[in-house]
């Protein structure tokens, strides 16, 4: 049997294999060990429309939302939520709270962060990401990633900025550079920089250094092995690709004009072109089991991108501030987040695309898209927009909408999140938000 952390190298790089089935034990033993199941948290800003997010129906049989409808390809793959509230608080303003609480379950300690509202700091706890890498992270390269497109707001250090957490008043940055991101998912660690330069500088890519390696591995795996290699390896050269061409992902055969200039990170308009190189990367992360636990932030908590791509030319913070009888503001709201919808839809899509035994992986993955606030013009956390995707290994029946009425916090869906990633728990977060796993998931 091959082993799992099997890398490809050559010239001081490394490459890591996706699951094949030369890496799966004997059959008397696959029923017990399978494949890992992985978390992945997805972040969008500013609350929604709840009107035009909502679907509608009963558990089973119900029709997604103008907002939801990218994901109706993905509808057996998903749960929406509906009536979960999002605690969070002890200083700070509801962006901030809501930020640092989406994942901790815990209030603000408090800080010099100045917000709407007050002033906070950082959560006052584990987040369930980190919680989770705690228990099964040791067993990859990367106890966990967290990627994050234009997240800066304020500096790097803000807690608006940040979502998962080692500990209390123990935030971690996300990497919001696609390049570096890159270089530390596919290049051995360790290996020395001037001797990675000098292999760019002679063309000789990552991709390139390994496949002698690779070709001696394929005499000793079946065809569908083979056929998986392939595919990993040509995604990762077509993101490589992208990234030296600027972002583009098309890749056409003739003489190359002058180089493009590399991609400028700051600029609001590459926001989507950002998003969608570091989606590919977290997704070759999880197939190679470099981490099984991801965090992926969209701008940051008051998010002010301009999402000029769909003809919006206010601030999305700005426009979740519109009074609910501005129709304009509520049609725009709802094209952002329909976007973001569209993002989470790709992300989906991109996961179902990797083959592990008989299923896929995000068949092992549980993927939850959450938000700091349910309504942005009142700062309400009450009815937070929460979706989720893949059936962690089996353990999670997808397919169904549900909708909780009373209050419901949502430090419940924390518990049962970590219950259904195999760490038992029976609390999470603040203890006095919460009151054992959700009940119906």
């Amino acid at each position: 049997m091959m082993n799992r952390r099997t890398l490809l190298r050559g010239a001081g790089i490394a490459i890591g294999l996706p699951f094949l089935e030369a890496m799966r034990p004997a059959k008397t033993a696959r029923a017990a060990e399978g494949f890992p199941r992985r978390f992945v948290t997805m972040y969008s800003a500013n609350g929604t429309i709840h009107d035009a997010w909502v679907p509608k129906g009963g558990e089973t049989s119900f029709e997604l939302s103008r907002i939801l409808a990218p994901l109706e390809a993905h509808k057996k793959d998903i749960i929406v939520l509906d009536g979960i509230d999002l605690m969070g608080g002890g200083g700070g303003d509801e962006h901030q709270a809501g930020t640092g609480g989406l994942l901790t379950g815990q209030m603000l300690n408090p800080g010099p962060f100045k917000g709407g509202s007050g002033s906070g700091g950082w959560a006052n706890g584990v987040s369930l990401d980190q919680h989770l890498a705690n228990h099964f992270g040791w067993k990859t390269r990367f106890r966990s990633r967290e990627f994050a497109v234009q997240p800066s707001f304020g500096g790097k250090g803000n807690n608006l900025n940040m979502m998962s957490y080692l500990g209390s008043n123990q935030p971690i940055p996300a990497q919001s550079n696609p390049y570096q991101a890159f270089t530390t998912l596919f290049t051995e660690m360790g290996a020395n920089p001037k001797d990675l330069a000098r292999l760019r500088a002679e063309r000789h890519t990552v991709l390139d250094a390994v496949m002698e390696e690779y070709r001696g591995v394929r005499a000793s795996i079946g065809a569908e092995d083979n056929r998986r290699v392939d595919a990993h390896l040509t995604a990762i050269r077509e993101i490589e690709q992208r990234l030296d061409s600027g972002g583009s992902s098309a890749v056409t055969c003739h003489k190359p004009g002058a180089p493009k200039p590399a991609i400028d990170l700051a600029a609001n308009d590459n926001f989507p072109l950002i998003g969608r190189l570091m989606t590919d990367l977290m997704v070759r992360a999880l197939a190679c089991d470099l981490t099984r636990v991801a965090t992926f932030q969209w701008s940051h908590g008051l998010s002010n991108t301009v999402h000029t791509w769909l003809g919006v030319n206010e601030r999305h913070h700005q426009l979740s501030h519109a009074g609910d009888t501005n129709a304009e503001a509520k049609e725009q709201m709802t094209k952002i987040t329909h976007w973001y919808t569209q993002q989470f839809a790709y992300l989906v899509d991109e996961m179902k695309k990797v083959v592990e035994g008989d299923g896929t992986l995000l068949d092992h993955s549980l993927v939850l898209w959450g938000n700091e606030l349910g309504k942005g013009n009142t700062h309400s956390r009450l009815d937070v927009p929460l979706v989720l995707a893949g059936s962690a290994g089996g353990t999670l029946k997808t397919g169904r909408f549900l909708a909780y009425e009373g209050p419901t916090p949502h430090n419940n869906l924390l518990v049962s999140i970590a219950n259904l990633m195999g760490v038992p728990t029976t609390s999470f977060g603040k203890a006095d938000w919460c009151t054992g796993p959700l009940a119906r998931l």
